[in-house]
């Protein structure tokens, strides 16, 4: 009797030993699955109200004032690892650097439905409080979000995405192309000039090119007087902007509480701007109400099309045409040079494709690819949380901006065969060859951004630099005579000046 009741006791034991077991293994196992809280993805200390802005000063920070987002992004991922916590700088929203592809693209397509995008809070804050009489609620792509963005986009989409768009300007854009290269052989004789003026020309170029495009009509940037002033005016205007978005966005300033000196010169220069955009767009209206004719709706210019859809719309989109197609155009133009400078031998491939009777150019759509991986107009893309995900095993919450460094992974060998090299044909060798760009992540290369919210002048900017391209490269021989090229971030990716090309005329 005695062993049974001892057998029965030991039997209980083991059951109930069993049994908690049991629960404690489920219970952690299920913890362990559980996505680990915002606050412990790793990154860099912060400060109430301040956040990291200690580590970016000169002295004292363990990273001081970076020149670009290239040489910040490689810091973070060699000492955190593939996912970064930032907290934001007075007020502004957490920001996570995510460093595998996979991980932003769930991100990034799962918020695809109404992307968000934050621009400039000192240019919101001008057309939504300061000028919103002006702007009527019509706010453009720049910093239109959600709905409202959505609404713009879709009235724009059909006539700048359409593939005749192409055709049609492409042989004005030569013309212009033509003229800007009559000008640089009068400047290439003074060295000094083109390097420190280089980037000027190549915008009034670009400037030149895009108005044609989005108005319909010459601003003559060329020329001397009257017409060309406005023109610099307006590149003046979009320089000063970026700069002093930088100071007011990205460094501590007390403009929200009150005017500081670079907002007002903020205001001021966004005035001048519209002022002078507003000019170039009545005289464009002009001109059409002047011809008293119709004309096929294929040889419309944009503007026409677009005030026969909704007149607030085509003026905000031909303002923001010339406001944000110019610089970046000329950056990416002046980076190709650069490339196909420093490689002579790939110059001379391409200059016997464009020599050539073929219609179409591959070597030269290769070139521009390989020329934006390296050197992207933007150094990252980014994306406000508009709902609560889970990435590499971490909660992130509701509006954080979830940040694509794209300019530092297409340069990690990991992504890319010699990633620092500029080699065109990986865009265009058999899916065998090791140097395929296709063994990268789709999402590691987004010069033009993604999704819906990509680029809309995406086919404009490419038409631009590839018909000066031809142009130029038909009798004229490229060559850089001086250190490399450093790119300094200030919102956007610029060139440190001064220039070294040397432009030679092979005729």
């Amino acid at each position: 009797m005695n062993n049974i009741k001892t057998n029965c006791l030991l039997y209980r034991i083991v059951y109930i030993w069993n049994f908690c077991f049991r629960y404690i293994y489920y219970r952690t196992r299920r913890y362990s699955n559980a996505p680990k809280p915002f606050d412990t993805i790793p990154g860099l200390s912060s400060l109430p109200f301040l956040g990291p802005v200690h580590h970016f000063m000169p002295v004292i920070g363990s990273i001081g004032p970076s020149a670009n987002f290239y040489d910040l992004a490689q810091h973070l991922y060699e000492k955190f690892g593939n996912i970064v916590k930032l907290n934001g700088i007075f007020a502004r929203a957490n920001m996570v650097l995510l460093f595998e592809p996979k991980d932003f693209d769930q991100v990034y397509r799962a918020e695809e439905t109404a992307p968000l995008r934050p621009g400039f809070d000192t240019l919101v804050y001008y057309q939504e409080e300061l000028r919103r009489d002006k702007y009527d609620g019509v706010y453009g792509l720049t910093t239109a979000q959600g709905l409202k963005w959505r609404d713009f986009r879709t009235k724009v989409n059909p006539v700048l995405l359409k593939p005749k768009l192409v055709k049609l300007y492409a042989p004005a854009l030569d013309e212009i192309s033509k003229e800007m290269i009559t000008r640089l052989n009068k400047c290439k004789h003074d060295k000094n000039y083109l390097q420190w003026n280089l980037d000027l020309e190549i915008t009034k170029w670009s400037l030149e090119s895009v108005a044609y495009i989005g108005l319909g009509t010459r601003l003559g940037c060329f020329q001397n007087g009257k017409e060309n002033q406005k023109a610099n005016i307006l590149i003046k205007c979009a320089r000063d902007m970026m700069e002093l978005a930088y100071k007011l966005e990205f460094f501590p300033s007390p403009w929200r509480y009150f005017a500081t000196p670079n907002f007002k010169k903020m205001i001021k220069t966004l005035d001048t701007q519209w002022e002078i955009s507003e000019y170039y767009i009545k005289e464009a209206k002009k001109k059409i109400d002047e011809r008293k004719h119709s004309i096929p709706e294929e040889d419309k210019s944009i503007i026409e099309k677009l005030l026969a859809i909704d007149e607030k719309v085509a003026i905000m989109m031909a303002n923001e045409m010339l406001l944000a197609g110019i610089d970046t155009v000329a950056f990416t133009t002046i980076g190709l040079l650069y490339n196909l400078a420093t490689n002579p031998e790939v110059q001379e491939i391409l200059r016997m494709e464009l020599q050539s009777d073929q219609s179409n150019k591959p070597y030269l759509r290769a070139c521009l690819k390989e020329s934006m991986r390296l050197y992207p107009v933007l150094p990252a893309n980014l994306r406000r949380t508009s709902k609560e995900h889970v990435v590499a095993g971490y909660h992130i919450p509701k509006g954080v901006d979830v940040i694509a460094p794209n300019e530092f992974l297409s340069k990690l060998e990991k992504n890319y065969t010699r990633p620092m090299e500029f080699l065109p044909e990986r865009w265009l060798v058999d899916k065998l060859d090791p140097l395929y760009y296709g063994k990268a992540h789709p999402m590691t290369t987004l010069p033009f951004g993604f999704g819906v919210r990509s680029c809309i002048g995406r086919r404009i900017a490419e038409l631009e630099i590839e018909t000066f391209i031809k142009r130029l490269l038909c009798d004229t021989k490229v060559s850089w005579e001086g250190p490399s090229l450093e790119v300094v971030t200030k919102v956007f990716n610029n060139f440190k000046k001064p220039y070294y090309f040397k432009f030679e005329s092979i005729s």
